[in-house]
């Protein structure tokens, strides 16, 4: 493209771009509120495009503007220009903007962390939309519909990079309340004789109750009956809501308990051998996954 062939002879765009919002409203005062700057402003770039070239563009009246035949010509001409240059903006916006990311996550990682801090990331990047694919079944079966997500693991899954966000504790928590109710309950041992509440799934190395008396070396073979659930975040709904003592796990458990709404039953504390982790496909990044991961990591900055 030669720009020799409209340079010195094209106006200045910013004399072109307050005549055609005074030409569409046919008035200095109302195209200067539009465009954010004084009526004299307009008035004077108006004004030095007439002089520019070298006919008048409008018929000043009392009552009002009214357009010259020049002045239509003209604005037929800016118009479509302008139209133009916003379609083929518009069009280039579209091709380069991050569109959808898919995220995977627990239903306990999506319930009780990221779905409270969502919004954060949507106020700063409201043109990128979000998928959440959540499941309680483990990471692995919705790998193959996510590009991108928060784990629960060991930080090894086929085809994903995994960075390590945080290492987990886990601990006895309960409701405020049904601490208060138990004012002798102080040893870890104690819970023993306590509604404990429990998820039970079928997956290989679930870290349960069995496994978190044994890490502090308590024999737990005389577990009183509790209740029993298929689902973490109903464990943990179950807590909230004073019907026993569950293990919370650190992440999980952070709001809730500065929420006052759960409180450590024990303290007592067994360090888990897995953590949470970023992951993310290393053949299906773009520029969206790339901010969301930045997101995530800044998090836990």
């Amino acid at each position: 493209m030669n720009s020799d062939s409209y340079v010195g002879r094209l106006p200045r765009m910013s004399r072109l771009r307050m005549f055609e919002s005074a030409a569409r409203h046919l008035s200095f005062t109302k195209s200067a509120a539009e465009l954010g700057v004084t009526q004299a402003a307009v008035s004077q770039q108006v004004r030095a495009l007439e002089v520019e070239l070298g006919v008048n563009l409008f018929e000043r009246h009392h009552r009002g503007l009214a357009l010259t035949p020049e002045a239509r010509r003209l604005l037929r001409s800016v118009v479509s220009a302008f139209d133009q240059i916003a379609d083929t903006a518009g069009e280039i916006r579209a091709a380069s903007r991050p569109a959808t990311i898919s995220v995977g996550v627990t239903f306990s990682i999506g319930t009780f962390w990221l779905l409270r801090r969502l919004p954060q990331f949507r106020s700063s990047f409201p043109d990128i939309a979000v998928d959440i694919v959540a499941t309680d079944d483990g990471f692995e079966k919705i790998a193959d519909q996510v590009e991108i997500g928060l784990a629960y693991g060991d930080g090894t899954w086929s085809g994903f990079d995994a960075t390590l966000l945080r290492r987990s504790d886990v601990f006895p928590v309960c409701s405020p309340a049904y601490k208060r109710s138990r004012p002798n309950l102080v040893r870890p041992e104690e819970l023993l004789q306590d509604v404990l509440l429990s998820n039970e799934d079928a997956r290989h190395g679930r870290f349960g109750w069995q496994q978190w008396f044994a890490a502090l070396d308590i024999g737990a073979g005389s577990l009183q009956p509790g209740i029993r659930f298929n689902s973490h975040h109903l464990v943990m709904q179950a807590a909230c809501e004073g019907q026993g003592i569950a293990l919370g796990w650190s992440l999980l458990t952070d709001d809730l308990i500065a929420q006052g709404q759960l409180v450590k039953a024990v303290d007592a504390t067994v360090p888990s051998q897995k953590g949470f982790f970023l992951v993310a496909q290393r053949e299906r990044q773009n520029a969206a996954n790339l901010l969301f991961a930045d997101w995530i990591r800044a998090q836990f900055a």
